[in-house]
């Protein structure tokens, strides 16, 4: 891990902008006490809280707390998390911290069309897609569920419900359904659909970000800032081609 110096604002502006991750605030390791989350009015708090890996009582560790947020973005019903986007408040103990997840919730109606990547593979795709409305919980849980009018070719329009994947069951998602389909093609698309998921996951490269310590002299806070980066991991470069060609080429083959 490189680390440098850097003025901090408090003797001007600064030479160098501060990272995203500020330890004088947080007090790691500290306790988690409560995890808020606001803004969501279609989808229940449970299924939010299966989606996260880190708990309350657990020490806030912020790679969990991002795999956290990209879990909730992996719903596909929220604008994309990031970690500037979380509130973290200390309680009077001064050790104990609460997390609040400030949330935005995307149109239920959407559009998308699609083609092939190299020609004579694939065929050009159009879809109309919309959230059924909140109600039920678990798996009953509408919000998570969509009724998508699809397209491929000129072939004939057909509906069909579907599931995208959602942490925290993920057996339970991923599915399509539709008279127009024969069991196998469905049972087909649950397979890719989960196959791609789990090739992501494993070719994910986390990168972590810079941390910004505060420097103290003879207990006193002074103006500058250590700021260290921590070095990319290995081949990072290789697993983002990777993971970016084997969705392309399962999305081909996905409904």
């Amino acid at each position: 891990m490189r680390c440098a110096r850097a003025c901090s604002t408090r003797g001007g502006a600064p030479k160098r902008k501060a990272a995203s991750i500020s330890l004088p605030k947080w007090n790691l390791p500290a306790p988690v006490g409560r995890i808020n989350f606001v803004g969501h009015f279609e989808i229940n708090d449970s299924t939010l809280r299966r989606a996260m890996t880190i708990y309350e009582r657990d020490l806030l560790d912020v790679g969990q707390l991002r795999r956290s947020l990209a879990r909730i973005n992996d719903i596909g019903v929220f604008e994309p998390l990031t970690l500037a986007d979380i509130s973290v408040v200390h309680r009077d103990d001064d050790v104990t911290v609460d997390l609040t997840i400030p949330l935005s919730e995307r149109k239920r109606r959407w559009w998308s069309v699609s083609g092939p990547v190299l020609p004579g593979i694939g065929s050009l795709r159009a879809s109309l897609a919309s959230r059924l409305p909140p109600w039920g919980r678990g798996i009953f849980e509408a919000t998570t569920y969509f009724i998508s009018l699809n397209v491929a070719g000129f072939a004939k329009p057909f509906l069909a419900l579907e599931r995208s994947v959602i942490p925290g069951q993920e057996l339970l998602s991923g599915f399509a359904v539709s008279p127009a389909l024969s069991p196998r093609a469905m049972l087909m698309h649950y397979l890719r659909t989960h196959l791609a998921h789990g090739i992501s996951a494993m070719l994910d490269v986390e990168m972590h970000d810079p941390l910004v310590v505060p420097v103290t002299s003879a207990g006193r806070l002074q103006d500058e800032l250590l700021v260290c980066v921590p070095p990319k991991p290995r081949l990072w470069w290789l697993r983002r081609g990777a993971s970016a060609a084997v969705n392309v080429a399962l999305a081909a083959l996905i409904l």
